[in-house]
């Protein structure tokens, strides 16, 4: 897949997940730090990356799009997330999720020592993410997320795996 193909892919995915939250929606614009691990085991780099988000939100529904910037890794994500149990928690302030997400990987200064080369690659990944949104005021909520995502592209990583918080605004 060519790059161009895989931002406008990206694009189409973002716009229809946003149109896919329906009934009474809320935006929400927020900024996010992450720390990601990429491929431990033979190959493992660490990464704590800050980023930007937006999206749509109903009753059981979230639809995020974001950029992730750390000196040598650049993502840009998009997520699609089901709400579930709150009728088990019996409060809407806390609320866990499940859901899958499609990112665009950009991964500069990357030193494979097998090829003893420095590499500048980009790739894509998808994957699933769990987590819980708490609800810290009438317009504010926090997001903890966990992300495992298949990474397709980048030789020689496989995946990667990231913890996130979100803080997140709803206008």
């Amino acid at each position: 897949m060519g790059k161009s193909l895989i931002k406008k892919i990206l694009f189409l995915v973002t716009v229809g997940l946003t149109s896919l939250v329906a009934s009474e929606e809320f935006g929400f614009v927020g900024i996010g730090i992450g720390y990601q691990q990429i491929d431990p085991g033979i190959f493992e780099t660490n990464h704590t990356t800050f980023g930007i988000r937006a999206g749509r939100q109903s009753l059981n529904w979230r639809a995020v799009f974001g950029l992730n910037y750390e000196k040598d890794l650049h993502t840009v994500f998009v997520e699609a997330d089901y709400i579930f149990l709150d009728e088990m928690f019996g409060t809407p302030k806390l609320r866990p999720y499940l859901g899958l997400n499609f990112n665009y990987i950009d991964y500069d200064n990357f030193y494979d020592y097998s090829r003893d080369i420095n590499i500048d690659e980009q790739g894509y990944s998808m994957g699933i993410n769990i987590g819980l949104i708490i609800y810290a005021g009438d317009r504010v909520d926090i997001d903890i997320g966990y992300h495992y995502n298949s990474v397709l592209g980048i030789e020689p990583v496989d995946y990667l795996q990231a913890l996130t918080l979100g803080i997140h605004y709803f206008y």
